[in-house]
């Protein structure tokens, strides 16, 4: 259900690049999700932490608080550089961005699905939405 759902919102070309793009295991960032900023490689590689540190402590409610509280500073931080640079799908982004926070501040029981969704919608942003600014930052 998370794939469908995830799926469904996006466009084609993002779906391809969703069915292409494996969620690693163990859940930890590598170099192929390099977005050429160190600042936004940092954030993304605590992003990974966070969420594997909310799987294995799932009841644990400081867990996906923090994990909240960076996303929130992750956001804020990418669209204040698309600002800076005048990014041209700065809009569209945030719009992605705003509807990941509305669905995560939903979330009252972390479960299978949620983790699956955390993890997917991750990687799949990354690979799908945030290359589209590697280099441009």
């Amino acid at each position: 259900m998370a794939n469908e759902l995830l799926l469904s919102n996006q466009p084609k070309q993002i779906k391809q690049t969703i069915i292409m793009s494996a969620v690693p295991s163990p859940f930890v960032w590598d170099q192929s999700f390099d977005v050429a900023n160190d600042e936004i490689n940092g954030q993304h590689q605590k992003l990974f932490e966070l969420i594997d540190n909310l799987d294995k402590n799932r009841t644990c409610s400081k867990a996906l608080k923090d994990l909240l509280d960076l996303v929130t500073v992750h956001f804020k931080t990418e669209e204040d550089k698309f600002a800076q640079v005048g990014w041209e799908n700065a809009k569209e982004h945030k719009e992605v961005h705003d509807k990941f926070v509305q669905d995560a501040l939903a979330v009252k029981v972390v479960d299978d699905a949620v983790v699956t969704f955390l993890k997917e919608w991750l990687v799949h942003h990354i690979k799908g939405e945030d290359f589209k600014y590697k280099g441009k930052l």
